[in-house]
């Protein structure tokens, strides 16, 4: 038995259905209306939750031992640092001696261990946020959700907070369920990736097998960057198709049967390369835009009124295209298949 489990979980407001059948445990999914769910903030229309194997399913949030960040902090600004991370261990009513030294851990934890005394209106949003986690861990919960927690910080800090997160979650080890939109953040922190859509599972797994074999045409275009190449099947054994009378072997789903109808060919931007090569789809084109993304160099291909995307590591030596260039690009069998 898993220690989080949500079984057949369906929550519904009026007549539109948030979430449908869903299912988390050794395989599931969620996103935020089941995050609130499971942390007793909503009540499911249908199904059951459990933790370390109790039914949590309509015990209310103070009666869970949950802890829950969220994306605006939420800190009492009337409140010092060290104040705001003991409250739940206040309002619990454990000992002095016991808030002052699970304050003491929580600050050394986020590695702020001298703005105890401070207010939350004399910290960085991105201090805030670790007050918030602090807050949320000092009460040893079993559970620990996070609802878009980053998305209020900019690039760089959610970059740096977003690794503290993960190190503190390692080093804590507890079931810890993230909800977010990017998805470099989702690749980045989990172990296991839930995509979601219209309150629907669509995939379940680790980083590598959610971005490298999409389970459908959703999580393929949401995971990164996807081309999606419109084309006709020549021969079906083969997986031989044709694009504007040029040639493409789709070798990349090969145990997958091939679409009824309007045929598209899937491709991430960095298995293109540029120049052709023998024993390799070659395709050609006519330069659209190339674009500068600091370690990523962005080349966008017009073939017949289509535009491919490539990406190129920006390298010293590497040669850029010029904009009108006709230009030859290829990629591998296995690196492209058919949705």
């Amino acid at each position: 038995m898993a220690f989080l489990e949500l079984t057949h979980v369906n929550k519904s407001f009026d007549n539109t259905v948030a979430v449908h059948d869903f299912n988390l445990g050794p395989s599931g999914c969620g996103k935020t209306t089941t995050l609130r769910m499971v942390g007793g903030f909503e009540m499911p229309t249908a199904g059951a939750i459990t933790i370390a194997g109790q039914d949590m399913t309509y015990v209310p949030p103070n009666k869970r031992k949950v802890g829950m960040v969220f994306q605006s902090y939420a800190l009492f600004p009337n409140m010092t640092v060290a104040d705001n991370i003991g409250y739940g261990l206040k309002i619990a009513w454990k000992p002095k001696n016991e808030i002052k030294t699970r304050v003491e851990e929580m600050l050394a934890l986020i590695h702020l261990e001298s703005y105890g005394s401070r207010y939350p209106g004399q910290l960085s949003g991105g201090q805030q946020q670790r007050v918030a986690l602090a807050r949320a861990l000092a009460m040893n919960p079993q559970v620990l959700l996070l609802d878009e927690p980053l998305s209020a910080l900019d690039a760089k800090i959610r970059v740096e907070l977003r690794q503290e997160i993960r190190r503190i979650q390692q080093k804590m080890g507890i079931t810890t369920i993230y909800v977010t939109h990017d998805q470099e953040e989702a690749l980045s922190l989990s172990d296991r990736v839930v995509v979601m859509s219209h309150g629907k599972i669509e995939q379940v797994g680790k980083p590598f097998e959610i971005y490298n074999y999409p389970a459908t045409e959703f999580v393929a275009s949401f995971v990164g960057q996807l081309n999606l190449i419109p084309v006709k099947i020549v021969d079906p054994n083969q997986r031989l198709v044709s694009f504007d009378g040029q040639l493409v072997r789709a070798g990349g789903r090969s145990n997958q049967p091939l679409p009824a109808e309007a045929p598209r060919l899937a491709i991430r931007p960095e298995e293109i390369n540029p120049g052709h090569q023998d024993g390799h789809n070659n395709l050609r084109g006519k330069v659209e835009s190339v674009s500068y993304l600091g370690s990523i160099i962005r080349v966008k291909v017009d073939m017949s009124g289509l535009t491919c995307t490539m990406d190129m590591f920006n390298e010293h030596k590497q040669i850029i295209p010029h904009v009108g260039d006709n230009y030859d690009i290829h990629f591998p069998e296995d690196a492209c298949w058919l949705v």
